[in-house]
C-alpha cells in the first residue's frame, strides 16, 4: 500500500491495551497524517475538526460501507443536505425531554440487571451488563419485546463478523437475512398499527421515513449503536473498578455522575475514530491525499492532546461538564446517561 510519504505504523504495535493515552500520543507524535495498516489517520485536533466541518471534502458517503448494512446507514452515511434533513427529523426523539419520558422504564431495566448481578455475587461485566442493557434500550425505543434481546445480540454479532470477513464467498448469510426479516416485520407492524414508540412516530409523523430510510436507521442502531454504548459502559465500569476513591466520590456526591460519564466518553469515545472518504485531492502537512482516499479521524487522540486543561489523560472531576468531541456531532450514545446511580 502506497503511504504517500506519511509515517507508517501498525495498529497492533500501538500500546492501546496497556495505556490508551500512550497509544494515541504515539500516533499524534508520528505526524498529522499517519498510514496505519493501509488507512490514513488524521491525528491532530485542527485537522480532525476541519475534516468534521467539511463534508464536501471529507464525505461520509461510502465511508461506512464496511459495516454490513444492505442499505446506507441513516444518518451517518449521508452528507448535507440529506444529513441535515435526517438530523432535523431525528433530533427531537433524542432530546433530553423525550428521553426523560422514557427514563423510568430504562432505569428500571438497569436496576433489574444490577439486582440480578448482585444476587449472583459476581459477573462478567461486559456479557452480563454492558451488552444486555443497550440492546434493551433499542428494543424499548422501537417498541419491541425485551424477550428478543438475546437473538438481537446474536444477529448483530454475526452480521458484524460477516462484514469483517475478507470474502462473502463462504459466509453464512442466514443471520443477516433473519435480522432483515425481523426488522421488516417490525416496520410493517408499526406502519399499520402505530404505537407510542419512536419507530411508529418516525413512520407516521409529519415527515415520515420511507422503508429504505427506516431500515437504514434500524441497522445503524443495531450494527453501530449497540457496540458503541457497550464500549462506553465497559470503559466506565473498568475505570470504577480500578479506582476505589472515584467510586467513593460518586457515592458521596451523585451529582458528579454526569461529569464522570462525560469524562469517560471524552477519554474513551464510543467511536474513537470516524471514517471519511476524500472527494478531491487534499494536502495536510507534507502529505497529499488523492480523491477517494479512506481516512480515519482520530476523535480519541484529540480529546487527550493536552491542548488545554481538560484535554488530559485523566478524568477531570471538577464538577463541570466540559465540551469534548467524544460523541461527534450526534447523540447516538445519549442513553448512557440513563444508567442509574447506585452505591
Amino acid at each position: 500500500m502506497e503511504t504517500l510519504g506519511a509515517p507508517e505504523l501498525s495498529f497492533a504495535s500501538l500500546p492501546m491495551a496497556a495505556d490508551r493515552g500512550v497509544g494515541w500520543k504515539v500516533l499524534r507524535d508520528a505526524g498529522r497524517v499517519v498510514s496505519v495498516d493501509g488507512i490514513f489517520y488524521l491525528t491532530h485536533r485542527e485537522d480532525v475538526l476541519a475534516a468534521l466541518r467539511d463534508p464536501e471534502l471529507f464525505s461520509s458517503k461510502k465511508a461506512f460501507d464496511v459495516l454490513g448494512s444492505p442499505l446506507p446507514l441513516v444518518p451517518i452515511s449521508f452528507d448535507p443536505p440529506e444529513h441535515t434533513r435526517f438530523r432535523k427529523i431525528l433530533q427531537p426523539f433524542f432530546s433530553p425531554h423525550t428521553l426523560k419520558e422514557m427514563l423510568p422504564s430504562l432505569q428500571q431495566q438497569a436496576i433489574e440487571i444490577i439486582e440480578r448481578v448482585a444476587a449472583q455475587g459476581e459477573c462478567e461485566v461486559v456479557a452480563d451488563v454492558a451488552i444486555p442493557y443497550p440492546s434493551q434500550v433499542f428494543l424499548t425505543l422501537f417498541g419491541l419485546p425485551l424477550e428478543d434481546r438475546d437473538k438481537l445480540v446474536a444477529w448483530k454479532t454475526a452480521v458484524i463478523a460477516i462484514s469483517e470477513a475478507p470474502s462473502l464467498e463462504d459466509a453464512d448469510l442466514t443471520p443477516a437475512l433473519e435480522l432483515v426479516a425481523y426488522l421488516t416485520e417490525a416496520i410493517n407492524a408499526r406502519r399499520a398499527d402505530p404505537g407510542p414508540d419512536i419507530l411508529s412516530q418516525l413512520l407516521n409523523g409529519d415527515e415520515p421515513l420511507d422503508d429504505a430510510e427506516i431500515m437504514g436507521l434500524s441497522f445503524l442502531f443495531v450494527l453501530a449503536g449497540l457496540d458503541t454504548v457497550t464500549a462506553a459502559m465497559s470503559s466506565a465500569l473498568l475505570e470504577l473498578a480500578r479506582r476505589p476513591e472515584l467510586r467513593a466520590t460518586l457515592r458521596e456526591d451523585p451529582s458528579q455522575i454526569d461529569v464522570f460519564v462525560e469524562e469517560i466518553v471524552r477519554l474513551e469515545p464510543p467511536a474513537p475514530m470516524v471514517p471519511r472518504v476524500t472527494t478531491s485531492e487534499v494536502t495536510i502537512g507534507d502529505v497529499t491525499l488523492p480523491a477517494d482516499t479512506m481516512v480515519r479521524l482520530c476523535i480519541a487522540a484529540i480529546n487527550r492532546d493536552d491542548s488545554d486543561e481538560i484535554s488530559t489523560n485523566d478524568v477531570v472531576m471538577d464538577g463541570k461538564v466540559h465540551r469534548h468531541w467524544g460523541f461527534g456531532a450526534d447523540r447516538t450514545a445519549a442513553w448512557v446517561h440513563t444508567w442509574p446511580a447506585w452505591s
